[in-house]
């Protein structure tokens, strides 16, 4: 009881920036106390409820017991994406988990999740579209970084960001050196992004395709575009895996 009144009183000063390992402990106390009522014949349904309270869906469209609603749920808790605003520049309380993210919110949810600072990123854009676009300090700062998407042929921010191009993103604000390996993908060989698809797939932020089964087909699809719930669970496993190595 002294840890949930803890994990309560933390829950009623959190802002930004505070440990993503936070709201793991808030779910793993509430799995306990449920053990407990079953194992103990105990009571903790008021305590319980508290507890879903802190880790309950933030958005409408993501139900609780949808397979994104913990990666979502988590990076709105974190400050790391708050949803869909209508044109006042209100939320709308939506996160439309099926719709396909772009280049532009790959690039603001990675940055924010890898801590970059944004207020070092003032000189003017080179990306023809970045000057009166709303991802423009985003962008500014891909390009201070030597973010490897923005060294060539820049993609439209505007753009559906493929499976590949978010892997390279992601590594790139976390300022990962990536190796130059090879994937073991079946559908990966020769993509440019494929040393970054096979890092992520190495330190355990992706797996690749399953079948009706729950069993690995072998394939990536690099090519084609991810949808937003898709990406936020690669950001949670990155941070995730950076948070274990962190603390190891």
């Amino acid at each position: 009881m002294k840890r949930f009144l803890t994990l309560l009183s933390a829950a009623a000063v959190i802002v930004t920036g505070t440990s993503y390992a936070f709201f793991d402990e808030v779910i793993l106390l509430k799995q306990e106390l449920q053990t407990w009522e079953t194992t103990q014949a105990a009571d903790f349904t008021a305590v319980v409820a508290q507890l879903d309270n802190i880790t309950a869906p933030v958005f409408r469209d993501v139900p609780a017991d949808a397979w994104f609603n913990p990666y979502i749920s988590s990076l709105a808790e974190w400050g790391i994406v708050s949803g869909y605003r209508n044109a006042a520049g209100q939320l709308t309380g939506e996160f439309m988990p099926g719709n396909n993210v772009t280049i532009a919110e790959a690039l603001k949810m990675a940055m924010i999740a890898a801590k970059v600072d944004l207020s070092a990123c003032t000189a003017p854009p080179r990306h023809s579209e970045a000057a009166n676009h709303w991802a423009k300090v985003y962008v500014v700062c891909a390009e201070q970084m030597g973010m490897r998407i923005f060294r060539a042929s820049a993609p439209s921010l505007n753009a559906p960001a493929k499976r590949a191009q978010v892997i390279a993103i992601i590594n790139d604000a976390f300022g990962e050196d990536v190796l130059p390996l090879y994937s073991s993908f079946r559908d990966t060989a020769g993509n440019p992004w494929e040393s970054d698809i096979a890092y992520a797939a190495l330190m355990g932020i992706v797996s690749g395709d399953t079948d009706a089964s729950g069993n690995p087909t072998g394939y990536f699809r690099p090519d084609e575009n991810i949808v937003r719930a898709e990406t936020a669970k690669v950001i949670y496993e990155k941070i995730k895996d950076e948070v274990k190595s962190t603390t190891l």
